[in-house]
Order: C-alpha cells, then structure tokens, then sequence
C-alpha cells in the first residue's frame, strides 16, 4: 500500500528576504509534494517570500507579539493541534521548539536547522555577558540534545555542532540550495559596467563580522601593484561610516564605491571580474553561492562555516586567512588568472554542487531517515 506523504511543518519567524528566509522558501517550492506535505509556521506574517509560495503551502501565523522573541506558548498550541509527522525548524524557532520537544506529540519528529557557527557565535556573547553566555550555551545544548535530527549546512558545521549536540550520530549536512537559471535571468535583465581593472564587487551587511576594514586593507594594498583596481560594496548597515572613515585614511578615494542597499545586485555581480568576502565568520554564504551562480570567481576567507567547502581552489576562486595581507595575495593572484577562469564551468560546478534539485534531494533522504530512524 503507498504511504500517504509525510506532513512537514516548517518553522521561521518571517519569510523575508534573509539568507535562511531564501532556503526554506525553495525547500517549500521544491519538496517533491508525492513524499512530502509541507505547511508554514511564522510568527511575522509580512515577508519577501510569503506572496510567492506555492498555493498548498498552508500558512500559519501564530501571532507576532514584539516582546515575544520566542513564542513558545502558541507554537507549542499550533503543534500540539497539527500534529506533523516532522517539525522543521530553524533561527530563534530552534530554541523555541527544542526546549518545547518533551510536549509536543509522541510521533512528531523535531529537526533544527541552526543558521550559524555556534562556536563562533557563543564567543562572541561572552564578550557582551558570561552570564548570557551560560544561559544561552545551556538552552542551546538542551534543544540540539532533544531534536531528532539536526541539519548542518556544511561538514565544518557538523564537526562544530557535535560538540553540543552530544556527537554527530543525528546530524546531516545539507548545503544551501540555488535556483542557478533563476540567477542567471535575474543577473542578464540589465548591462552594467563596473570602473577599474580589476573591477572587484562584495555584496553583504556592513557588520563587523563581515569584515569590510579588512577588506579595505587588503585593497589598500592590491592598489601597490593594481592602481587602476577598483572595489564595489553593496549593502548597508552600522559600520557603513566608520567603513567611509577607514576609506579616506587608507587614501584608497574612488578605487571604493559604497553602492548602499541595492534591490538587484546579481547584474553587478555578474559584471565584476571577481566577488570578495573577507568574512570573520559566515556559516554558508548565500552572497558567495550566487556569484558562483553568475560564473564571477569568488575570493573568500577561510572562515569558520561552508567558505572553504564552497570553494574548488584554483577552479572557482582563492581561499586567504583572515587577515588583509593574505585576502591582497588572494586578490592579485586570481587577478594574473583570470584568463583561465571558465565561467560556464563555475556555473556549472555550482549547479552539480548546490543546485535546487540536489539539495532538495539531499534534504529530503535527510528527513527520511529521521521519519523511519536510520540514524
């Protein structure tokens, strides 16, 4: 007898236009509907991608409350009423359903997605308070413990996570999916040309953990032997004036262009010769994922997170360390190679790799195995 497909509640505050936003909204797109049956939970019922799901995806709201950062109370309600065959969870859902796992129904599955390096992330709280630290490194342990399955979106992720999560046995790494024809006809809908020789383009939030001073000191120094070398920064954020401040004491002038918050930054991407990210960390990239999509090889560093497992060295891009000397040789070796950069053969890499099909395929034997315990 055929199995009825396997009801999948999918779990995240919004479905807006953030990097995890985008992946859960293509496992909603793509999740093959003879396997599984997928459904929505939020707490934000505004968002990007909510107007573009497919019409079966039934969506719940379980009420944005500002105080609320963690509707435990009403997920739990909605849970517990439902009764899916597999929770989907991840950002601050991941705690909410975790520390609410022992009550939710005896046949419901729980899987957390965590969206970033926990090592990474609890060293940086401790900075800001021990005390936070403890807490939130106690909860965390708690909710990983009692999931039935954690996805990691790379090795690197995995081999951190099993630290908290009492080992790796429940874990699977699946990486972020691309749509690569989608990128491709959103990156050819307009002709850019970006200035300088090597024109170099970086798309991301302007926090600190991004890394643009050390990016601007790298430039500073490329400019030695490049002095026509010219850098694009798309995004906006907190550090954007103590970022402008740097540029003039660099005396690095117009060789920088703070482009801001840019609607399609995919026809500048594709444009630049090379996409750069100077990281401190970034658990997967989405920004990186979509230059490679474009065919643009990508200069990243060897980060905490998927950088090093996103990235064929010498075929796609330059790995560095995390320090503006070594970002400038990555910078000026990839600049002497582009030549032998084959676009298509990056672009295609990226689809054999991430693309929407193999991941989504990933990801449903990754909840296969949760579904029937093949751990």
């Amino acid at each position: 007898m055929t199995r009825p497909p396997a009801r999948v509640l999918f779990a995240i505050p919004s479905l807006d236009r953030g990097g995890p936003d985008r992946v859960m909204f293509e496992l909603l797109r793509s999740i093959d509907r003879a396997r599984f049956r997928p459904a929505l939970m939020v707490s934000d019922s505004s968002g990007h991608y909510l107007a573009k799901l497919p019409a079966d995806v039934e969506v719940t709201t379980i009420g944005h409350v500002p105080s609320a950062r963690y509707p435990v109370v009403s997920a739990l309600r909605h849970v517990r009423g439902t009764a899916p065959d597999i929770v989907f969870s991840t950002l601050r859902m991941n705690l909410t359903l975790g520390l609410a796992k022992p009550l939710l129904p005896r046949t419901t599955r729980l899987v957390l997605r965590p969206a970033s390096p926990v090592t990474a992330d609890m060293a940086a709280l401790v900075k800001q308070s021990v005390l936070k630290h403890r807490l939130a490194r106690r909860l965390l342990i708690t909710a990983l413990r009692e999931a039935d399955g954690v996805v990691c979106q790379s090795g690197a992720m995995k081999a951190d996570l099993a630290q908290y999560a009492g080992g790796a046995r429940r874990m699977h790494v699946v990486g972020n999916p691309i749509d690569v024809d989608e990128i491709e006809r959103q990156a050819t809908e307009r002709a850019v040309e970006l200035p300088g020789r090597p024109s170099l383009v970086s798309v991301g939030r302007l926090v600190p953990l991004k890394a643009y001073d050390i990016l601007l000191h790298a430039l500073a120094i490329v400019r030695r032997e490049h002095p026509h070398v010219h850098l694009t920064i798309i995004g906006d954020g907190p550090e954007r004036a103590n970022l402008e401040r740097l540029r003039t004491e660099l005396a690095l002038g117009d060789a920088v262009t703070f482009a801001g918050y840019v609607p399609e930054p995919l026809p500048f991407v594709r444009a630049a010769d090379a996409f750069v990210l100077a990281s401190r960390y970034d658990a997967f990239s989405n920004a990186t994922l979509e230059a490679l999509a474009c065919g643009t090889p990508v200069v990243l560093t060897d980060a905490p997170g998927a950088n090093a497992e996103l990235l064929v060295d010498g075929m796609n891009g330059r790995l560095a360390a995390i320090d503006p000397t070594s970002v400038a040789a990555a910078i000026l070796r990839l600049s002497k190679e582009l030549p032998r950069y084959d676009r298509e053969a990056i672009r295609a890499d990226c689809r054999l790799r991430f693309g929407t099909q193999h991941i989504v395929g990933t990801f449903e034997r990754a909840l296969d195995a949760v579904l029937h315990n093949r751990l």
